[in-house]
């Protein structure tokens, strides 16, 4: 169990060291030397740049210059390493105070700004806990992600989303614990569909009292604490008791939550010693790709396991991904007592400090070399192995398709950057255009682009698609001549010939020279008989081509991407409100007043006296919305 705590802050960073001294001429080994030679003997973080001011390397040392020096013995160094420092034509340094404050410094500066020589971890979202929200007067239980500022008790973190959700469902099936809004909750008349299926208890319309509720939560504390033969003894005895006082249908309720525990136990229960609290790391390394296996136990119980791929350089060790991985991975959540690795301990000394320092249990990396836990980490490697050769594979599969769009468009290289556009709207209205990239990988959702359609309803009686998907790329495209620009090889369109003539005209009027090509339904509208749209002809694919394959899976993406934000941007504007008329009630006020009385027509109607109720409400505040009301 992890309390809300603090989040530890790194450090600021502070002004580059000087380097009016060294040469502008120098470069490479040279730049290195003249650093050396002036930076202080202090802990610090230090930044190498080519010649585009691009950062290359960014390191965490202990003593500045006695680590730079290190660089200027080429014969010592990796070939990554080697190449780097040929790169060099720049230096920048952060002093700090600790070697503890260094490595912070490092690892945020890492994830900002993602150098090429580092090691970069990819999936990096915070994970999902499942938190019993103490903020209300009967307790909330719910899947919670990002930091850890409400008021309650934190169980995680699941690597495994599916993991959160299934543990979620069985805990309100085993405890009969709330799960909705505080707004829903103080709007309840009557108890909703949850309590008809047995999976929350009803305290919204006062089913159960506040004594027996807290009784509730602090069984699925317990619970998931680990005291699982505790409450399921506990609830055996009160079916028994139910039992013999022929309260049959309270007896099968009880046996019914016993159930749900059993599930959960069933699912998750480890049977390992000293395995109630740990996490597992195994990295592997085949033809220069890399994956760490990860596994994660809290309570006695499996949270998930995850395999994770990194960015690196071809000739990166094992030791030196695992390394910058566990600080990377470490910096947003809480660490376990122990740590078990595949790698020699006497080199992860510093991510032992770095996480002692943050976490308040001692955290202890562990290479096991027999016993249950060496079976563990052999396990680890296998799957991590595992997961290499089908990234691999999937990685040639793409790469095949890459090529058969290459033959289809005529073009002279495979092409390196593919964007889809679609649009989604609800007749004209929430209008969003979006734009999802393919690279060379696959899918690159961090250049994944919104664009809120400003669609002018006075020009046409219609919704106009034509109309919409002309502005996104007029957007897209509205520097054509800058020298920064990064355009695509090739452009796919969710769409008819209608659409593709749309782009294709915006394309000639900006002299883009960008492959076009449009995608829409077949005959019946059936998936498979696809029609695919170019300048001169349109081609149907085989329904058992693996291009079509490959041009349904992205034109697909683009399609959830796009109903996705314009979900998210109707149920924005389904929220707005008199509130919005209001002057000095924003979004953290009306969250109070709508969190206090649980409806707009209860605030409507609600006294002076009654405001003034609502925690931190001011009286100017108080006036202005009773007024408001009551003034017409």
């Amino acid at each position: 169990m992890a309390k809300a705590t603090k989040p530890l802050n790194a450090p600021k960073i502070n002004d580059a060291f000087p380097s009016d001294k060294i040469n502008v001429n120098f470069k490479g080994l040279e730049v290195i030397k003249s650093f050396a030679k002036i930076l202080p003997k202090k802990p610090g973080v230090y930044q190498m740049e080519n010649e585009k001011e691009e950062i290359l390397y960014i390191g965490k040392a202990k003593n500045l210059s006695k680590r730079v020096l290190n660089y200027t013995s080429l014969n010592n160094l990796t070939r990554r390493l080697q190449r780097m420092v040929n790169l060099t034509v720049n230096m920048s340094f952060s002093v700090t105070n600790t070697e503890i404050e260094a490595l912070l410094l490092e690892c945020n500066l890492i994830k900002r700004h993602k150098p090429r020589f580092n090691i970069i971890l990819r999936d990096d979202k915070s994970f999902p806990y499942i938190l019993i929200n103490k903020e209300f007067k009967f307790a909330r239980i719910q899947k919670y992600r990002g930091a850890k500022k409400l008021k309650g008790n934190y169980f995680g973190p699941f690597v495994s989303p599916s993991v959160a959700d299934y543990t979620l469902l069985s805990l309100q099936k085993a405890f009969l614990l709330r799960s909705c809004s505080e707004t829903v909750f103080n709007n309840r008349k009557r108890p909703c569909l949850l309590y008809d299926i047995k999976r929350c208890s009803a305290p919204c319309v006062e089913y159960i009292n506040e004594k027996k509720y807290l009784e509730s939560i602090n069984d699925a504390k317990k619970f998931l604490s680990g005291n699982t033969k505790q409450i399921e003894n506990k609830l055996n005895k009160e079916m028994s008791l139910a039992s013999k006082k022929q309260m049959y249908e309270e007896a099968a309720r009880i046996r019914d939550r016993i159930k749900s525990i059993n599930q959960i136990q069933k699912y998750q229960s480890v049977y390992v010693k000293d395995m109630r609290n740990i996490d597992i790391f195994a990295v592997k390394i085949i033809d220069g790709k890399s994956c760490i296996h990860g596994k994660f136990y809290r309570n006695g119980s499996n949270y998930g396991n995850k395999s994770f791929f990194t960015n690196h350089d071809i000739n990166a060790t094992e030791i030196e991904i695992l390394e910058s991985f566990l600080f990377q991975f470490y910096s947003n959540k809480d660490a376990p007592p122990k740590i078990l690795i595949n790698q020699d301990p006497l080199h992860f000394k510093n991510v032992e400090k770095l996480l002692n320092t943050k976490n308040s249990v001692k955290i202890k990396i562990i290479k096991p070399l027999t016993g249950e836990k060496f079976k563990h980490i052999k396990l680890a490697e296998k799957n991590a192995n595992e997961s290499i050769k089908i990234k691999k594979a999937s990685l040639q599969n793409h790469q095949l398709a890459l090529r058969k769009l290459k033959d289809l468009l005529n073009l002279n290289d495979q092409p390196k950057r593919i964007e889809v556009y679609d649009n989604s709207h609800t007749f004209g209205k929430e209008s969003v255009g979006v734009m999802i990239v393919v690279d060379e990988e696959g899918f690159s959702p961090k250049n994944y682009r919104k664009y809120n359609i400003r669609y002018d309803q006075s020009k046409s009686s219609k919704v106009d698609d034509y109309y919409m998907m002309q502005e996104v790329l007029n957007r897209r495209f509205k520097n054509p001549n800058s020298l920064d620009a990064v355009y695509p090889d090739v452009i796919i369109i969710d769409g008819g010939r209608g659409q593709y003539n749309a782009v294709n005209k915006i394309l000639k009027e900006k002299k883009l020279n960008i492959n076009l090509l449009s995608v829409s339904k077949g005959i019946k509208r059936n998936t498979g008989r696809e029609i695919l749209h170019l300048e001169n002809t349109n081609i149907n694919l085989a329904p058992n081509n693996s291009l079509l394959f490959f041009i349904q899976r992205i034109r697909d993406e683009a399609h959830r991407f796009a109903i996705t934000t314009h979900r998210v941007k109707r149920n924005k504007n389904t929220l707005k409100s008199v509130f919005d008329e209001l002057p000095g009630v924003g979004a953290k006020r009306k969250k109070q007043l709508m969190t206090h009385f649980g409806s707009f027509e209860k605030i409507k109607k609600a006294s002076k006296k009654e405001l003034e109720l609502v925690n931190g409400l001011q009286k100017a505040i108080i006036n202005k919305i009773y007024d408001f009301f009551n003034s017409h």
